[in-house]
């Protein structure tokens, strides 16, 4: 056997030399621990993310709450209490975790309550849990997230307050109708809220904390009178006994009225005072004043359009002929009156002179043709008794946006968010999830951001879309 030398200096030239190396095997033994490791993390990140956070709530009564019962956010389960411990001051510390979803619960400003049964004269709530359990309700605030609360003994009589509304303040020589939660009333329709009532800081007199929804802030101006109208006025006379009441509500719970004269000065601001009178004048039921109504989805002072129901009838038809007529909506604007195509421009297959427009009870000429007629708007030049909505506050939109559909007066305002929208060449298509129907054609649609009139909502063979107005963008 021949022994093979050694790589060495002394080695003889012109042999290879043979390096050794280590051999490296792959071994399919660490697959399986590998993915057990990372499945083990994953599990870990995931039970941690679903824990969501955890909250305590520190209240002066339990009103038999419990763990395992309920944190709720109108109506829908959020979390769960975990621990009710007593505090070193007689009070309740309870312990509740929200789940992950809902952690933007937790921040500065939101309030805490124990939802339980009320029943009076003021208030009915929580009957629900008359024969189920109690549960922690919670309304989110606007801060900074924030772990530890202090709760309140009751629900808020505002759920929000947002930024645009006011508070006053309205005292009065005795409590009257001035009750937490009671009615403020214009014209009998709700615009405000009581928050509070109590004694002045030197016990003269009662005050009231009132909450003015900032739709109707233009209603609350230096001249602006408030009275009571809770509970039952009654007066016997030579006619027999006669009995005035406000609402049902008011008489059950108080309230109060306000009215305001035509020229009754600037919008007041939060913390003005006002005096409670027992009963109006006369004078103060006749007042009619000029006041922009907005709407609580728009800015602050920023009014709503005040459509009018308009209708279209023609003949149709050369040997047999059919009366046809069409129904929507139109707006008088500082221009002329404003409305959609075929409501304002006769059809085309129609009796050119039985073709008669009539606007709010007004017959309307359509002799002389449209101002303009454009992507399905189109304008008259007529002018209507009443007022005309400014071309100052109208724009024409370019991307889809959050909107408000306004038709008729006695129905609120349908949202239409920019999500339901659709850009498109004859304007936005709204989403047909949309829940519409016909009464709403020829509605104005103003933006939500600033209130200026955008569009008309015009519906084309079951199709909805805002149309834009016309002009340069």
């Amino acid at each position: 056997m021949t022994d093979i030398p050694a790589p060495g200096r002394d080695q003889p030239a012109g042999v290879p030399t043979a390096t050794l190396r280590p051999q490296r095997r792959f071994s399919w033994a660490w697959i399986l621990p590998a993915l057990a490791v990372v499945a083990a993390g994953w599990l870990v990140v995931d039970a941690w993310r679903q824990r969501g956070v955890v909250v305590t709530v520190l209240l002066e009564e339990g009103h038999g709450i419990k763990p395992g019962d309920a944190v709720r956010y109108r109506g829908v389960t959020v979390g769960e209490v975990r621990a009710v411990e007593l505090t070193e001051r007689s009070g309740l510390r309870i312990t509740a975790g929200l789940s992950s979803g809902a952690d933007t619960l937790a921040r500065a400003g939101s309030r805490f309550w124990v939802v339980r049964p009320q029943l009076g004269l003021s208030r009915i709530a929580g009957i629900e849990t008359i024969v189920g359990p109690r549960y922690l309700a919670v309304l989110p605030g606007r801060g900074a997230r924030q772990r530890h609360f202090v709760g309140i003994e009751d629900p808020p009589v505002v759920e929000t307050i947002e930024p645009g509304d006011l508070e006053i303040i309205v005292t009065a020589s005795e409590q009257r109708g001035l009750r937490r939660g009671a009615a403020v009333t214009y014209r009998q329709v709700r615009v405000g809220t009581v928050l509070s009532v109590g004694l002045t800081s030197d016990g003269g007199a009662v005050e009231a904390r009132v909450h003015i929804d900032r739709a109707f802030v233009q209603l609350i101006r230096r001249a602006t009178r408030f009275w009571d109208v809770g509970g039952v006025e009654a007066t016997v006379g030579l006619t027999g006994l006669t009995v005035r009441a406000d609402t049902i509500e008011t008489v059950l719970t108080g309230g109060v009225a306000l009215a305001t004269p035509p020229d009754a000065g600037d919008v007041v601001r939060t913390g003005h005072r006002f005096v409670l009178a027992s009963e109006p004048r006369d004078e103060w039921l006749d007042w009619q004043p000029l006041v922009a109504i907005g709407s609580d989805m728009l800015p602050a002072g920023a009014p709503l359009p005040h459509p009018l129901r308009a209708t279209i009838g023609w003949k149709q038809g050369l040997l047999i002929s059919r009366h046809r007529s069409r129904h929507g909506w139109v707006l008088q604007t500082d221009a002329g009156l404003l409305g959609p195509t075929d409501l304002l421009v006769p059809d085309v297959e129609a009796d050119q002179q039985s073709a008669a427009l009539e606007v709010a009870g007004t017959v309307v000429s359509l002799a002389d043709g449209p101002l303009l007629d454009e992507g399905g708007v189109a304008a008259l030049d007529v002018r209507l008794e009443g007022p005309a909505w400014p071309a100052d506050r109208r724009r024409r939109g370019t991307a889809p946006e959050d909107c408000l559909a306004v038709g008729d007066s006695a129905a609120p305002p349908l949202p239409l968010a920019a999500a339901r929208l659709t850009a498109g060449e004859d304007g936005w298509a709204v989403d047909p999830a949309v829940s519409l129907d016909e009464s709403w054609h020829g509605a104005a649609v103003v933006g939500r951001a600033d209130g200026y009139l955008v569009g008309l909502l015009l519906v084309d063979d079951g199709a909805w879309r805002v149309a834009l107005l016309p002009g340069e963008p």
